[in-house]
C-alpha cells in the first residue's frame, strides 16, 4: 500500500493559519502527550499505526468513519489503516456503507472482476481511483467485503438475482423485472413533489412482488445454503424495508422516523452479516462518522445501535480534517470554512498537533487538559444530524480520533 502513502503525503502541508480560539496550557500538554503521529512530516513515507494497535487489537468490530465522502486523504490513509489491520490483526472482512446485495458479486465473482469493476456496486461517491487501490489490495488478499445499506447503491444485484431464479427455477414472471420496477418506483419516493396516494398502490404492489419472490425462495434457505442464496434473500427483505419506510415518509414527513428505519436496516444488517456470514473477526466497517458513531443528540444511528450488543469488543474512529476541500455527494467540490472564533473547534486542536496526521485514544477518565472531550465542540464541515448542529460531544460519539491537517477531493476514476 505504499502509493497511497505517498499519495495521502502529497495532499499535507503545514497548518500556519493564527486562530482566535487558543488552548489552555493543559490542553496543550493533553495534546502532545496523549496523541501519535501517524505522519510527523512530509518526509515520512510509511505511516506509523503502532499507536493505534494496542487500542484495537482486541477488539472484533472496528468502525472507520469519515467526515465526508470524498476526501482523498482519508480514503487513502484509511486503505493503510485497514492493510496494516489486516497485517497485525488477522482482519479478514470489510463492510462498506453500500447496498447489501450490490457487494455480492464483487465479493463472490472476484476472481473474474477487475478491481475497478469491484467498485460498481459502491456508493457513487466511493467509486474513485482511492477505491480502486482498496479492491487491489482486497482481491490480492481474499478479504471478503460486504454492504449493510438498506438503500440501493448500483445496478449490480439484478444479474445476481437472475442467476439464483434460474438455478433454483423460480417463477422468472414474478422477477425479471423487480429491480428495473424497483429503480423507477425508488426515484419516485425520493421526488420532492411525490405524492402519498399516487404511490401509495404502485409501492405496495412492488412489495408484494418481493415478498411472492422471498417466499419462492424460503425452501432453499437452509443453515448450509451458499453465501448468495442468504444474502440474496437479506437483500429482497431490504428492498422491502425501504420501500416500507419510504412509503411511510411520503405520508407522515418524518424525517427522524426515516433515518431512524435507515440506520435501525444498517444495524441489522451488521448484525446478521457477523452472526452469520462473516463469524470469525475481526471486522472492520465503513461509513461515515454520522453511521459509525455511538451516540447522536437527535438521531438514532447504527453505532448507537451496535453498541450495546457489542459492548467493549468495539471500537470506532471517527476521522476529522483541519483544513482543505472535498467532494460532496454529487461530485462538487466543498472548500472547508475557516475555524469557528465562537468557541473550541476541532480545527484549533488539530492546529496544536505537531503530525500532519495523528492518532488519539479518548480516555476513560478526564483531566482540565482533555475536558474539551467531554463538552461540546464545534465540528463544520460535515453532517451531525437533521438538526443541523455544529457541535458534539466527542467521547460520546467515539472511542478514537484520526486527525489530518488537510483533505482534498478523491480522484473520480
Amino acid at each position: 500500500m505504499k502509493h497511497c502513502a505517498i499519495g495521502i503525503l502529497i495532499g499535507l502541508f503545514a497548518f500556519s493559519e493564527v486562530y482566535c480560539q487558543s488552548l489552555t496550557d493543559e490542553q496543550v500538554n493533553f495534546l502532545k502527550s496523549s496523541s501519535g503521529a501517524i505522519y510527523l512530516d512530509s518526509l515520512q513515507e510509511q505511516p506509523d499505526w503502532s499507536f493505534l494497535l494496542p487500542h484495537v487489537k482486541d477488539k472484533n468490530l472496528i468502525l472507520i468513519g469519515e467526515s465526508n465522502h470524498g476526501s482523498k486523504e482519508i480514503f487513502e490513509l484509511r486503505n493503510s489503516l485497514i492493510a496494516y489491520l489486516h497485517q497485525k490483526t488477522g482482519t479478514k472482512t470489510i463492510l462498506f456503507e453500500s447496498g447489501i446485495g450490490e457487494l455480492i458479486a464483487a465479493d463472490m465473482n472476484r476472481d473474474d472482476l477487475t478491481p475497478f469493476q469491484m467498485t460498481d456496486g459502491l456508493f457513487g461517491g466511493w467509486r474513485t481511483k482511492e477505491f480502486v487501490e482498496l479492491m487491489s489490495y482486497v482481491k490480492s488478499h481474499s478479504i471478503s467485503i460486504a454492504g449493510f445499506d438498506v438503500q440501493r447503491t448500483g445496478l449490480t444485484f439484478n444479474p445476481v438475482l437472475m442467476n439464483v431464479v434460474q438455478r433454483c427455477k423460480l417463477d422468472t414472471m414474478s422477477s425479471y423485472d423487480l429491480e428495473t420496477r424497483y429503480r423507477l418506483v425508488a426515484r419516485e419516493l425520493t421526488n420532492r413533489k411525490a405524492i402519498y396516494d399516487s404511490l401509495r398502490s404502485i409501492t405496495e404492489t412492488l412489495i408484494l412482488d418481493y415478498q411472492k419472490v422471498k417466499t419462492a425462495l424460503s425452501p432453499f434457505i437452509t443453515e448450509d445454503a451458499p453465501r448468495d442464496l442468504l444474502l440474496i434473500n437479506s437483500t429482497l427483505e431490504n428492498r422491502i424495508t425501504y420501500l416500507s419506510y419510504m412509503l411511510q415518509f411520503l405520508k407522515d414527513k418524518d424525517w427522524n422516523r426515516r433515518w431512524a428505519a435507515r440506520d435501525s436496516a444498517m444495524a441489522k444488517n451488521v448484525e446478521w452479516l457477523i452472526e452469520r456470514e462473516f463469524k470469525e473477526g475481526p471486522v472492520i466497517i465503513i461509513g461515515h462518522n454520522y453511521h459509525i458513531g455511538k451516540y447522536n443528540e437527535h438521531e438514532k444511528v447504527m453505532g448507537e445501535l451496535l453498541a450495546p450488543g457489542y459492548g467493549n469488543d468495539m471500537y470506532s474512529i471517527g476521522i476529522f480534517a483541519g483544513s482543505g476541500s472535498f467532494n460532496d455527494n454529487s461530485g462538487g467540490v466543498v472548500k472547508m470554512v475557516p475555524p469557528d472564533s465562537a468557541g473550541l473547534d476541532i480545527k484549533h486542536i488539530i492546529s496544536q498537533l505537531d503530525g500532519e496526521v495523528n492518532f488519539l485514544d479518548i480516555p476513560e477518565k478526564f483531566s482540565k487538559g482533555s475536558d474539551w472531550l467531554v463538552q461540546e465542540i464545534i465540528i463544520n464541515d460535515t453532517f451531525i444530524d437533521l438538526e443541523n448542529s455544529n457541535k458534539m460531544v466527542l467521547s460520546k460519539t467515539f472511542d478514537g480520533l484520526i486527525l489530518l491537517k488537510r483533505v482534498s477531493p478523491a480522484t473520480v476514476d
